[in-house]
């Protein structure tokens, strides 16, 4: 009885705290990685849209990558709900993953320097499937341990988040293969992959 009495209760959030900073971090770091257009003045008006013409590969990789990390941190501040504690497992799992997130201002600067470069695609891609497939771990981990658990999980925000998690990685490794004959076809699935997280699914009626 006394040996329970010492068994510790790794509260769940210290790891999401640590997990909102590095997200507050990589977001911002996308922005100071973004070129600042080079305007003389000299030609006026023409002298400024050649100077933006020329940003617009990065504005570009800016928007996707802000708007894919703020989708990716809904569905970690998600995870959160359901899971209360964490162990040195589960937390392992969260340092993964917030290692390839932090990685994703790398992998932007890269696709904005060779937007239609196949290899630059295949990065960018290889660094956002790596960030849902860690994410997607850290998940079925935690729901697996009902010690970790703090409210009960329906069946289907189960099923629901399964496919949330795993849609991209399978839609981004199409567009690494569309890379190597057509890719402006692929940076075009990069551009369409965020909306179609903006389309109700069946968590939304557990949501407030």
């Amino acid at each position: 009885m006394s040996e329970e009495r010492h068994i510790l209760h790794m509260a769940s959030g210290r790891l999401e705290a640590l997990g909102d900073g590095i997200f507050a971090v990589a977001m911002t770091f996308l922005v100071i990685e973004l070129a600042s257009p080079v305007v003389t003045g000299k030609e006026g008006w023409s002298d400024f849209i050649h100077a933006m013409h020329e940003s617009w590969r990065g504005f570009l990789c800016y928007m996707i990558s802000f708007v894919v990390l703020g989708i990716m941190w809904f569905g970690h501040r998600m995870m959160f709900e359901y899971i209360g504690r964490t162990n040195r497992y589960f937390i392992f799992l969260g340092v993964l993953f917030y290692m390839v997130v932090c990685l994703v201002p790398f992998s932007t600067k890269f696709l904005a320097h060779n937007t239609l470069k196949w290899y630059a695609i295949m990065v960018y891609g290889i660094n956002l499937s790596l960030c849902n497939l860690s994410l997607y771990a850290q998940w079925i981990y935690g729901i697996h341990r009902t010690n970790l658990l703090h409210k009960d999980l329906p069946d289907e925000v189960k099923r629901e988040a399964k496919i949330l998690f795993l849609l991209s990685p399978v839609v981004y490794g199409i567009a690494i293969g569309i890379s190597f004959f057509a890719p402006w076809i692929s940076v075009s699935i990069y551009i369409i992959t965020p909306i179609l997280y903006l389309i109700p699914n069946k968590i939304d009626k557990y949501l407030p």
